[in-house]
This record gives C-alpha cells, structure tokens and sequence, in this order.
C-alpha cells in the first residue's frame, strides 16, 4: 500500500528527473509520432478506402473530425498518440514476451511438447516439412484444443506479464488486521497469487503442470488467477 497523495507526488518528481525514463518515453513518443505521419501522408496520397488497420482507422477518425468542423466525434491527436503507445507498450511487447514463455516452458517440458503434438495431429493441424495441408484456424477448432489452452493458462499462471495490478480503496478498511485508509493504492502481487498453494491444489503449484486445469484446479476461484486484472476496467487482453 502506498499514501493516495505524498506517495503520488514523489512518484511524479522521481519520473520528472529519471533520464532513462524521460529517454525511453521520448523514443517511444517520436516512433508513435512517425507511424501516424505516416499514415496520414499514405491517405492524403491515395484514394482511401476505408481502414485496413487499427492505425488506419484511428488515423482516419482524425481526418473525419478535420473535415467536419461540427462533427461530436472523432479523436484528437494527442488521443491518437495514447492510444497508439498503448498499442505498442501493451500490444505487441505483451504478447511476444508470452510467446517466449511459451516457448520455454515447452522447450523444458519436452513431454508437454508431444502432448500438445498429439493434440494438434488429432485435428490436422501439426504442420508438414514444407508447411503445407494446414486447414485455417476457426473458433471451432481453438476451442476444441483443450491440452493447448491448458498449457496457456499454465504459462500466463507461472509467468504474468503483468508483475501486479493495483487498486485505490474508496472507504476505509481492515484486511487480514492491515489497516486501509480510503485513498491508497494498494498493489496485489499477481505472480504471489498465481503459486499460493491455498488457492492451488493440484500438484506443487510452483511447478510448471498443465494437467492441473483438468483436474480440480479447473474451478479454481476467478481471482486467484488476475492475469488481465478484474472488475468492469479489466484489461481487455
């Protein structure tokens, strides 16, 4: 827990006089700046067809909103910018950084490797030598790939991207005799949370086994696992 406003402030002058921070910021602030650029020359220079993209569509909002001086809607640029650089942070580096997991964990689980071969083989989807004959992925299929969406899970429970989720009190409160005053911010311990052996019951929850949401770790209770956060303001994914 930390205090809602002295806690807030040092927070803002560490930021303020942190280089690395204001470096990183900048560099991903002028490549966001570029990609918008660059659609924009892109639509001014063709005929536009409609978005392609998510950049595209949100590139285009600005255009209708310049060319309708009366228009309610549309997005500013520096709305833009936002939702671009939480494209980038959020969008992509997530996403690679479980892909490696994913990678690791199989790579150190050679048994949960063939597992998931056999599954894949089962549906014809376990790729030939010249990445041929592979039918298209449908929601049907996915969700048919009971083993592969175990070793996800199993993945995102061992290795979140997100290393806490935070929360501010709206009234004050006692949890386990920790005294909250309304207005912190309290910081939850996602990865603690993932391997607490109260809340996971099948085999040694710090051990990498994805059988276990086949057994009775299957119904395990919705905020022992906070991968995307939780309430309506959860992470989209």
């Amino acid at each position: 827990m930390r205090a809602s406003w002295v806690s807030r402030w040092l927070w803002k002058i560490d930021l303020k006089y942190n280089w690395k921070y204001q470096r990183a910021y900048r560099l991903i602030h002028e490549l966001a700046e570029k990609l918008v650029e660059k659609e924009q020359n892109k639509q001014s220079a063709i005929e536009h067809e409609g978005p392609k993209n998510l950049i595209d569509s949100l590139v285009s909002s600005l255009n209708e909103e310049a060319n309708d001086e009366h228009a309610a809607f549309g997005l500013t640029l520096s709305e833009i910018f936002d939702e671009v650089l939480a494209m980038i942070i959020a969008g992509y580096e997530t996403t690679s950084i479980a892909l490696l997991w994913f990678i690791f964990f199989s790579c150190k689980n050679p048994q949960v490797q063939q597992r998931m071969k056999d599954e894949l083989r089962e549906h014809d989807l376990l790729m030939t030598d010249d990445l041929t004959d592979v039918p298209p992925l449908t929601p049907e299929i996915l969700s048919s790939l009971t083993y592969c969406e175990c070793v996800t899970k199993e993945v995102l429970r061992l290795a979140p991207i997100g290393a806490f989720a935070t929360s501010v009190a709206t009234c004050d409160t006692i949890v386990d005799d920790a005294k909250i005053h309304r207005g912190q911010t309290v910081f939850i311990a996602i990865h603690n949370i993932n391997i607490d052996a109260r809340y996971w019951h099948h085999a040694d929850p710090r051990q990498f086994v994805p059988e276990r949401f086949l057994a009775e770790d299957q119904n395990h209770h919705p905020l022992t696992m906070i991968l995307f956060g939780g309430g309506h303001r959860a992470c989209i994914g």
